[in-house]
């Protein structure tokens, strides 16, 4: 399907310089997660919703955080989802950072700054995309609803709000703006996030013999867990996904050198690729602590924290032809797929029973790391596809 004269209008009415200063004011507004506040970012993307003619609503996830809610109608109540988050990770050691986090310097043709690329630069193109969609003078059959989001990097606060108050009725797809660098993102991993902590019993280390060390019994469950990890190694090789992990993140016990440790605890993930199951994926960790346990005469307390389930769409969806279409007509060639190796909400979209898709400007390569860049022309080719996306579907042309 070739351009439409219309078609080309819109993309012509979607300019890079406007998107780079909205890009630059939204990496300029420290929105870090968990030691800060979203504010600053949602009442700039507010205000450019507002000022392309559109009715916005500030949806209150919890004090001092909202999400932003903004939307074009059609006659149909059918409508397509743009979803992206304004939180960014915490910068971390400054002194890594060859520019300040926050200054959005740009070099070479890129932005960079904390959240450029995760995920400023997908929520700004989204933007724009929204901006030629309402000046274009368009009827729409169906709509286009926009969701800027609160806490992705931590709990998914702002989607599950959305999701619990009926704010996403009639959505039949949607696009959550993760940089897949301008690949189809349609396959995630799943993950379970576990705590495990063994006993003991104290004593002055000049009588040690008198304690029950609870490292020691750490130690040896942490054996068990890489033994795990090794073999995990030989259940698949997904191109982008690899294969499933066991990562220990976090390990703390005891008070000092001078004192047998009564206690040890270590935080943990299991990652779990499509194909498999979380339930098997649980029950394989549950199994293997039971057999420890029995094995070594070592309690292991272990507690299920959270989990995120993995998930993969299908060629076949809408959703994906739809994108896939405009791709090919912008680009003159067939798109490209990719895994996505992070937490994303399309999870919890596809879980209330909404197709969905990851793309988006930038990479996780340079994400949640000092120097976080994302090339500029990405931004733009990304804005143009929002663009052009949303108008096929708009107009029932897809």
């Amino acid at each position: 399907m070739r351009l439409t004269e219309a078609e080309r209008r819109l993309l012509d009415g979607i300019e890079g310089e406007r998107l780079t200063d909205l890009l630059k004011r939204l990496v300029q507004a420290n929105s870090e997660n968990p030691t800060g506040t979203e504010r600053a970012v949602a009442e700039i993307v507010a205000a450019e919703l507002e000022a392309a003619g559109l009715r916005v609503e500030r949806q209150p996830v919890e004090r001092d955080r909202f999400n932003v809610i903004a939307g074009l109608e059609g006659s149909r109540p059918e409508r397509l989802l743009f979803n992206g988050h304004m939180d960014t990770v915490p910068a971390g050691d400054l002194g890594l950072w060859t520019d300040d986090p926050w200054a959005a310097a740009v070099r070479d043709g890129k932005l960079f700054g904390l959240g450029s690329a995760d995920m400023k630069a997908g929520v700004a193109a989204m933007i724009e995309a929204i901006r030629a969609l309402s000046l274009s003078g368009a009827s729409f059959e169906r709509g286009l609803l926009f969701t800027a989001v609160v806490d992705e990097e931590v709990g998914f606060k702002g989607t599950k709000a959305l999701l619990a108050e009926g704010k996403l009725a009639n959505c039949e797809m949607a696009c959550v703006s993760e940089p897949t660098g301008l690949r189809i993102g349609n396959r995630l991993k799943g993950a379970l996030e576990f705590s495990a902590r063994t006993s003991g019993r104290s004593a002055h280390t000049g009588i040690a013999f008198a304690g029950d060390n609870a490292i020691y019994k750490m130690g040896r469950y942490l054996e068990e867990l890489r033994r795990y990890n090794d073999a995990l190694k030989e259940r698949a090789d997904d191109a982008d996904l690899r294969y499933p992990t066991v990562n220990v993140g976090k390990v703390s016990g005891g008070v000092g050198v001078t004192l047998v440790p009564d206690r040890c605890e270590l935080e943990f993930d299991r990652q779990v690729l499509p194909g498999e199951t979380m339930e098997a994926a649980e029950r394989e960790i549950r199994e293997l602590t039971e057999a420890f346990s029995r094995r070594e005469g070592v309690d292991v307390e272990l507690i299920l924290r959270q989990k995120f389930d993995n998930w993969s769409v299908a060629d076949s969806e809408a959703v994906v032809r739809g994108l896939a279409g405009a791709l090919r007509d912008l680009h003159g060639a067939e798109p490209e797929y990719a895994g996505f190796n992070g937490y994303a909400e399309v999870e919890l979209l596809a879980a209330a029973g909404i197709p969905s898709v990851l793309y988006g400007p930038g990479t996780l390569d340079t994400a949640h790391a000092p120097n976080e860049f994302v090339p500029l022309d990405e931004a733009l080719a990304a804005a143009k596809a929002y663009a052009l996306w949303a108008y096929r579907f708009m107009t029932a042309a897809v």
